[in-house]
């Protein structure tokens, strides 16, 4: 119940005044549903009176039907527009907020969450809570005012026939409300079915390539058909519980129906009552008995809502984990020293530590390289100094300040990060790298952005044209079948992996960042390109715009790769062992030295072919 307290103050207060006059139409809907009943009654005890009089009374209550018609059409129509439409923009803020937050997450909390979980919660539960405010909360308030009018009607046309009639229909009742109980957890599973179903299919469709190379379509069908038939199993259960539970509440509607004509029928006979209160009695105990029948779906949709809540709750209450601010807005005007004390850094699940006692000093502009075996801590540097982790207090300094107190988005607005496995969007290669470009941020574009309508380029790009020079790429846009405006796929699917890891290195590029990442980015080129591209990286030195070159770390398992930085530090078990320039690294002997003696007599054998 706190949930939905919480739930209906953020979300549904400022729609209070289109509830409130849908209120009002609910009202005038179920008035308007007892007097008509009220009226036919009337009316058949005045045909059995003679004369003219009748006559004119007759007309003047058939009017009176007709306006009373009229009115249900409208206020009913009305109503449900009052209530579905704020339903409509609740869904749509659960959905805007829920996104937002994610965007804050930090990446422990997707490696406890699965996509399709989250993609279940983000569709079904936001739908399911639009739901709870529109349809479920018009037919509680209808609930809420037919009740009490029908059994007030009843009883003032006969009360001992309104006692009679309502023991059956409370016994059904108290039937509903133990089916409640057990529809809420089954309700609940199905959820929790229909989230991992989702992470099936997602798993699937994004593995379909290898799933295809190896032959794998049986068993992948099979274990998704295992997942179905348990989230099928499970909605026949929720299926037979509501349809069971709708003829219970028939039945005993039956039962009350036949107590009226049994007991009426005596009274009428008696006189205590006529024939036309008879119609009226019958057609409102009708009436409430399909309005209580209707409370199977109602009941349904309430129990999905309130699941649906506290399973978006649960998400929105995942702490960001971010530090406090502590430095005034901050931005980075020019490429800035960066330095790490003492840097120790350790996974949630793990005992050991990743990268202990990390001590490193680059000057602005300078270029750090990162060396070592798979396993060794590079990654997890990288996601560091890009607050992908938030590194310990003091540990971490951007221009004498330390990175925590740094306001995450004016940080990362600064820095370029490449990993070794980018992701490329389902969109052409001109907007992969101009993701976050000037004329995506703004100028004519916006009102298409806002549109959700991409807007084509105007004019010349000098800054793409030099990317794409510097990211070697120029050659493999000719062989694209509409160059820039190729779409690249899935992910990036139609590329190959050098091209993929040369897009992203474009992306970084077109930013123009003060501070720049680039994780092992080399690694599926062939020789050849990889010499273009380290000569790019190197003329990054030369100042830009007079903003000077960007403080850049880089991570390679290749020396070649390394040999223009600053300085190089070889990580071993997230361990500094060796540091120094190329050159002194190759002097020294060490394991650095042996790598690039292998390398050079071996050759660079791994590339994609594509240059």
């Amino acid at each position: 119940m706190q949930i939905i307290v919480q739930f209906l103050a953020r979300y549904a207060r400022q729609n209070i005044p289109y509830y409130a006059l849908g209120l009002v139409m609910l009202f005038i809907t179920n008035y308007a549903v007892v007097r008509i009943p009220t009226l036919i009654g009337e009316s058949l005890t005045i045909l059995g009176e003679p004369g003219p009089t009748a006559v004119l009374q007759g007309q003047a209550i058939a009017r009176e039907l007709v306006l009373w018609a009229v009115i249900v059409v409208v206020a009913r129509t009305l109503s449900r527009v009052l209530f579905f439409n704020p339903g409509r923009e609740v869904e749509f803020r659960i959905g805007l907020d829920l996104f937002r937050h994610l965007l804050t997450l930090q990446r422990p909390f997707y490696m406890r969450r699965k996509i399709g979980e989250l993609v279940s919660i983000a569709t079904n539960d936001t739908s399911a809570a639009r739901l709870l405010v529109g349809f479920a909360g018009l037919q509680v308030a209808n609930v809420a005012f037919a009740l009490p009018l029908h059994v007030y009607r009843m009883w003032v046309t006969d009360w001992v026939l309104t006692l009679w009639c309502l023991a059956p229909v409370a016994i059904g009742g108290i039937y509903m409300r133990q089916t409640v109980r057990s529809f809420y957890g089954l309700i609940r599973h199905s959820q929790e079915r229909l989230a991992r179903l989702s992470d099936r299919i997602l798993e699937s469709y994004a593995g379909i390539a290898t799933t295809r190379a190896h032959v794998g379509e049986e068993a992948i069908a099979r274990r998704f058909d295992e997942r179905n038939l348990e989230y099928l199993s499970l909605l026949l259960r929720i299926s037979r519980i509501r349809a069971f539970s709708m003829p219970a509440l028939g039945f005993s509607g039956l039962v009350a129906t036949g107590i009226v004509l049994w007991v009426g029928g005596d009274r009428v006979i008696a006189g205590y009552m006529d024939i036309g209160d008879m119609a009226t009695f019958t057609t409102l105990l009708i009436s409430l008995v399909g309005l209580l029948m209707s409370l199977a779906w109602v009941l349904a949709a309430i129990s999905r809502g309130i699941v649906s809540l506290g399973r978006i709750d649960a998400v929105m209450q995942t702490p960001v984990e971010l530090p406090p601010v502590v430095e005034d807005r901050f931005t980075l005007s020019g490429p800035p020293a960066l330095e790490l004390r003492g840097l120790t850094f350790s996974y949630p699940d793990d005992d050991e530590p990743a990268l202990s006692d990390i001590s490193i000093s680059l000057a602005p502009g300078q270029t750090l390289g990162i060396f070592g075996r798979t396993g060794a801590g590079k990654t997890t540097l990288i996601n560091l100094l890009a607050r992908v982790y938030t590194p310990a207090p003091g540990s971490v300094w951007i221009d004498r300040r330390d990175m925590n107190g740094i306001e995450l988005d004016a940080l990362r607005a600064a820095l370029a990060v490449v990993p070794q496995d980018p992701f490329l969007f389902s969109t052409t290669l001109r907007e992969n790298i101009r993701l976050r470009g000037e004329r995506s941020r703004r100028g004519p574009d916006d009102d298409a952005a806002r549109s959700g309508v991409r807007a084509e380029p105007e004019g010349a790009d000098p800054r793409l044209d030099q990317v794409l020079a510097e990211a070697c790429l120029v050659d493999d846009i000719k062989n694209l079948p509409e160059g820039l405006d190729t779409v690249v796929g899935e992910r990036g699917v139609m590329l190959s992996g050098g091209q993929r890891q040369r897009t992203a290195l474009a992306r970084a590029l077109y930013q123009r960042p003060h501070l720049l990442l680039l994780d092992d980015v080399l690694s599926a080129v062939d020789q050849g390109t990889e010499a273009r591209l380290v000569a790019a990286i190197r003329g990054l030195q030369s100042a830009r715009d007079g903003g000077g070159a960007p403080t850049t770390v880089i991570v390679s398992h290749r020396t070649s790769v390394l040999e223009h930085a600053d300085e190089i530090v070889v990580l071993e078990h997230g361990r500094i062992t060796e540091r120094g320039t190329h050159e002194q690294l190759i002097a020294r002997g060490g394991h650095y030295a042996e790598t690039h003696t292998h390398q050079s007599a071996q050759g660079e054998g791994e590339g994609d072919g594509n240059g």
